[in-house]
């Protein structure tokens, strides 16, 4: 059974109960108003001179004694039971049979309710006593009214509570279907829209009103559904980044690796005797098994960068990295003069580590793409709540065709020249990497007048 129809149902059901309740009630109290009328009428009855008083009693010409236009039956009953007088009640033409008399009788003045001897009708009966034979012998006079009016007019009100029953059931039914459609029209919306998305239309959304139970259902729904697209568009992406990496991984690989074989197929076929030929070809080899291991090792390092997201953090000062780093050039590469800009210290949260290579790689990346000679510059700078590192150099600069892509994995601006500089492709998207990692961002500045390239680094500052 649908929820629809549980809720017909069941309103139905209760709307019909709570009916014959109030049904019930309501002849219940009818019933009782008037039975305790015939006791009072009853009562004024007995109140006669001629029943308290004596033992006559006038009958009248429409077959027995009138108590507000309702005859009564009357048995006058000896000390020995037996019945010395019966008015019937009812009219000369249509008398009504005698009411039964129960045994025990009821004390005198107790009024009882008792069928009549053939059982077709009802009486309210009372007893009082009447001076009999001797004083500790006296007789008893039933006085009995029919009870015939208010079984009509019980019949009448159950007749008319099974009929409204009748009505309210068919109506609660008609209501209760109007009402539920209304209601759930939103929820076989969402079902429709639910079947189209796992149809495998992600563009749809559940529409109801707001600020009612549907409504914060379907924003649920939607919102849901939200993060599955955002989800499957982030996987697919990953894959589609994770193939190009493949493919351009491969292809890097490639190049070393038939360099390497071709010098060991030469060396085999003798084509390279021990002399500078020889010594060519082994340094030829090493060069391609450094350029591969270093290609290797970055392309491990991109992999753990993805995996390990979340690193202990500290708070570091960017300027002494910087400074570090500065240091560390000077040392390893004296044909490219690097200078550092940084008035104060300034503090970012982060993974030292991870934030020197940073560094290192943007260091690395000005040398290798720069003539010899070339300065570089290196400034760290807070702005409010941003800690900005810039690196920068008067180098012949990146194309524009090619500054949205230079943080791409495997992207090279020249890559001939890359190649023979030993340069893996990797540098800048690693930093990319560690820099988003930091909740940062990585972009190519506008050099000026002075041309040349900057990149700028901007991190959350550490107050």
């Amino acid at each position: 059974m649908t929820i629809k129809a549980r809720l017909i149902a069941s309103t139905a059901a209760l709307l019909c109960v709570a009916t014959v309740a109030i049904g019930t009630v309501a002849i219940g109290a009818v019933t009782t108003t008037m039975t305790q009328r015939i006791d009072t009428q009853l009562t004024e009855f007995l109140r006669q001179p001629t029943i308290t008083g004596g033992t006559t009693v006038t009958i009248t010409s429409r077959g027995g004694p009138q108590v507000a236009y309702q005859s009564v039956a009357m048995l006058l009953l000896e000390p020995d039971r037996t019945v010395s007088m019966a008015v019937q009640a009812g009219y000369s033409t249509d008398l009504l049979p005698l009411p039964r008399v129960p045994d025990p009788l009821p004390p005198p003045g107790e009024f009882r309710t008792v069928p009549a001897v053939d059982g077709s009708i009802e009486y309210r009966m009372v007893t009082v006593e009447l001076a009999g034979p001797s004083a500790d012998a006296p007789r008893r006079l039933v006085v009995a009214q029919p009870m015939t009016e208010v079984a009509v007019i019980r019949e009448r009100l159950v007749a008319t509570m099974v009929v409204t029953v009748v009505l309210v059931l068919v109506a609660s039914a008609v209501v209760g279907w109007w009402i539920t459609q209304r209601g759930l029209r939103p929820v076989e919306d969402m079902i429709d829209t639910a079947a189209a998305i796992a149809d495998g239309d992600l563009s749809r959304r559940a529409e109801a009103p707001g600020h009612t139970e549907m409504g914060r259902l379907a924003d649920s729904l939607n919102r849901m559904v939200g993060t599955l697209v955002t989800t499957i568009g982030d996987r697919e992406a990953g894959q589609e980044r994770l193939r190009r990496f493949l493919d351009d991984a491969s292809h890097e690989l490639r190049t070393p690796l038939a360099t390497v074989s071709g010098y060991t197929e030469l060396y085999e076929s003798g084509g390279a005797p021990p002399g500078p030929k020889l010594d060519r070809a082994m340094s030829r080899i090493q060069a391609e098994n450094r350029r591969m291991a270093r290609l290797i090792e970055d392309m491990l390092l991109l992999a753990r960068l993805d995996r390990d997201a979340d690193r202990p953090a500290q708070t570091v000062d960017l300027r002494r990295l910087a400074a570090d780093a500065v240091d560390d050039s000077e040392v390893t590469d004296r044909g490219h003069p690097v200078t550092l800009e940084a008035a104060e210290a300034v503090y970012v949260r982060g993974d030292e580590s991870r934030l020197r290579q940073v560094l290192a790689n943007l260091l690395d990346n000005a040398r290798r793409h720069t003539p010899e000679g070339t300065p570089v510059r290196v400034s760290v700078t807070a702005d409010g709540d941003t800690a900005e590192l810039r690196v920068a150099d008067e180098g012949p600069g990146v194309p524009e065709e090619h500054r949205e892509r230079v943080f791409d994995r495997l992207y090279r601006v020249d890559a001939s020249r890359s190649r023979a500089t030993g340069g893996s492709g990797l540098g800048l998207a690693i930093v990319e990497s560690i820099v988003a990692g930091h909740g940062g961002t990585v972009a190519l500045a506008d050099p000026g007048a002075a041309g040349g390239t900057v990149v700028v680094v901007r991190l959350p500052r550490a107050h």
